[in-house]
């Protein structure tokens, strides 16, 4: 009938890695056709080498080094990493090494083959007095902390901070903090793990540094950096800090500085004052 339109089945669009069959990746007929892998099916020694924190450990080349068993359980059971495959183990003091790993029983070791102490640190010596905030946002100012080259973390808590630790729940927080700078450490390649410390805001106030500014959305001055080579680096939590607070800071020698035009949020503030900071220290490459 004409009111019917014929229904002509167009031709299929052939799939990237399928054969002119039709057929999958797998059963493909033109061997000059490569089929597209998975990016889990990569493995380990296409990747760069996995690092290890070994912090009691001392490294000789043609020595055996163990691994503790958080690392040796992240290597054999996460990474699926096997007999031969190269790993890299950093003490936290600067030094680093690298080997092929092994496994035997419930051990895990690396035959040192190289000892080496790389230049990874930034030449400036930044403390972040960070005020608490939530612990999702603490977790992720930690660890872009020391991806930026953060040397110490200061842990206060301020008059508008939401979030209140003390006793065994302190404890484990700070633990978990800590956790989570080893992690980046690894991840980021640094050789040396910053502290992770926790103090009333008073007290934080009387540490010493060249340079010490509180970053303050309603202060008028820009930072002063020139000729310092340690820096303190306080960041209130949301709403920022209280006007007694700043106050105190002011009376006690802090910079209350601004670092640009737009207000930044409690968990990129401390991170952009890091950057700049390294920029200004000759940390970072660029033309």
């Amino acid at each position: 009938m004409d009111a019917l339109v014929s229904r002509r089945r167009l031709p299929r669009k052939r799939m990237i890695g399928e054969n002119a069959e039709g057929s999958p990746p797998g059963r493909r007929s033109n061997p000059n056709l490569l089929p597209c892998l998975p990016f889990f099916s990569l493995s380990v020694q296409s990747m760069a080498s996995p690092r290890f924190y070994c912090p009691e450990a001392d490294f000789v080349v043609g020595r055996k080094t163990v691994l503790p068993e958080e690392a040796r359980h992240h290597a054999g059971r996460v990474l699926r990493m096997r007999a031969g495959d190269i790993a890299r183990l950093f003490d936290g003091r600067g030094n680093e090494c690298s080997g092929p790993i092994f496994f035997e029983g419930p051990e895990a070791w690396v035959d040192v083959e190289e000892v080496s102490q790389p230049e990874v640190e930034s030449p400036a010596q930044i403390t972040l007095v960070q005020a608490l905030v939530s612990p999702e946002k603490m977790d992720w100012i930690v660890e872009k902390a020391v991806e930026t080259g953060v040397s110490r973390i200061v842990v206060v808590p301020a008059l508008r901070s939401m979030t209140r630790l003390s006793g065994e729940r302190l404890q484990k927080r700070l633990a978990h903090f800590k956790s989570v700078v080893i992690s980046a450490c690894a991840q980021s390649g640094r050789t040396r793990v910053p502290e992770v410390a926790f103090m009333p805001f008073e007290e934080a106030l009387e540490l010493s540094a060249d340079a010490r500014i509180l970053l303050a959305p309603a202060a008028r001055a820009a930072a002063a950096l020139s000729g310092a080579r340690s820096f303190l680096l306080a960041v209130g939590p949301e709403g920022g800090f209280d006007a007694t607070e700043i106050e105190a800071a002011r009376k006690a020698g802090w910079q209350c500085a601004l670092l640009g035009p737009r207000v930044l949020r409690t968990e990129t503030a401390g991170i952009v004052a890091a950057a700049v900071i390294n920029a200004v220290a000759g940390d970072y490459r660029f033309s």
